[in-house]
């Protein structure tokens, strides 16, 4: 936990002290959620900040590990090495949090110039996936299992990451880069849209309230950027599309990792992808590397070899929609804010708006940076 008095080297374009910086990731939450009867705290936050309704936009995959990679960093992932969730292997599937970045982050950013920042997280494979451990203050720390309460997949329950949260808070941070999971696990389980997730996101939104009156005693020291990695769809075919089954059938050599309504393809050798448009359920593809392919389903559809329960999915264009608000007391909060207000901002953007609010430089040498 870092503690103490907050540092004063950087300096804003304008001259002035720099704000503290929260940026705040919701998983999978949806824009569409950003709603009065479902979220009132996030959405009093967006009506007296700055927001776009229709969400922000980020890279594809639209998962969690590229996306947050890509907000830490601000290029997307054929900059900062994660393709995907998970990426294919002749050993099997290897992790995102265990291939690392290839991109300097706002946490390195943060320390080149000499600044505290934290990382709290309540998906601890963001530790890995994020370079947090650049970070003075990361939480879980190692990116191991917290000993707290947990939701059904294992992460962290928002109540107990809110509580570390506030705990940094106090101290003497910059920048608090953060997550709270449980509207994503929420929303794989119920469905985004079901009676049960609403009930979840509003649970969350009540530990966002816990947040803000953490920092309402020192609201004009702050900027506090809300944003979520992606969006969610439902699943409405509960039957599977199948890649490796039509690979057989087709005498393809493949390896598949399968992400929701996404999937990445790795063919050995490389050949023509014409073969995965082919195959029910798939609506188009993507290219990754020369080696790799991105692939997503059609509405309702998902990917993997075999029936389970699951009815919320993301991974495709159609679930790139990131929440986009901003609020805070701090002078730099209503120029940021005025900017998502008039233009829809991509997830690239915001490692270099928050690079440029802290005064501090802009990882990977984006110039100018963000869309400040």
């Amino acid at each position: 936990m870092v503690t103490g008095e907050r540092a004063t080297t950087g300096t804003r374009r304008d001259g002035s002290p720099p704000p503290r910086v929260l940026l705040l990731v919701l998983d999978g939450l949806s824009p569409r959620h950003v709603d009065p009867p479902v979220m009132p705290v996030l959405s009093d936050l967006a009506r007296r900040g700055g927001w776009w309704p229709e969400g922000g936009l980020g890279v594809l995959p639209s998962s969690t590990y590229p996306n947050h990679a890509t907000l830490v960093t601000g290029v997307p992932p054929s900059r900062h090495g994660l393709l995907a969730n998970e990426m294919p292997s002749p050993d099997g599937p290897v992790p995102a949090w265990e291939l690392g970045l290839t991109a300097a982050t706002l946490f390195d950013s943060m320390r080149s110039a000499g600044r505290p920042s934290a990382a709290v997280f309540g998906d601890h494979h963001l530790v890995g996936a994020t370079g947090a451990a650049a970070a003075d203050s990361v939480w879980p720390p190692g990116g191991s299992v917290p000993d707290v309460a947990l939701d059904v997949l294992g992460y962290a329950k928002d109540r107990e990451t809110t509580a570390r949260m506030v705990e940094v808070i106090a101290g003497g941070s910059e920048l608090i880069v953060a997550q709270l999971n449980e509207p994503d696990t929420a929303a794989h389980i119920f469905g985004p849209d079901s009676a049960d997730a609403l009930d979840r996101y509003g649970r969350t939104d009540a530990c966002l309230g816990v947040i803000v009156e953490a920092i309402r005693p020192r609201w004009e020291e702050w900027v506090i950027v809300v944003v979520s990695d992606h969006s969610q769809e439902p699943v409405l075919d509960p039957d599977p599309v199948d890649l490796r089954s039509a690979a057989v059938r087709l005498g393809r050599q493949v390896r598949v990792v399968d992400d929701g309504a996404a999937a990445v393809v790795e063919e050995t050798p490389a050949g023509d992808d014409d073969w995965l448009r082919t195959v029910p359920g798939v609506e188009d593809l993507v290219r990754l590397d020369d080696r790799t392919v991105l692939v997503w389903a059609r509405p309702g559809r998902w990917f993997s070899p075999a029936a389970y329960p699951i009815r919320g999915v993301h991974g495709s264009p159609r679930t790139a929609p990131q929440v986009a608000v901003v609020t805070g007391g701090h002078p730099g909060a209503s120029a940021l804010g005025a900017a998502v207000t008039a233009r829809r901002p991509r997830s690239t953007d915001w490692a270099g708006a928050v690079a440029g609010l802290l005064g501090i430089p802009v990882p990977a040498g984006l110039a100018p940076p963000g869309f400040r």
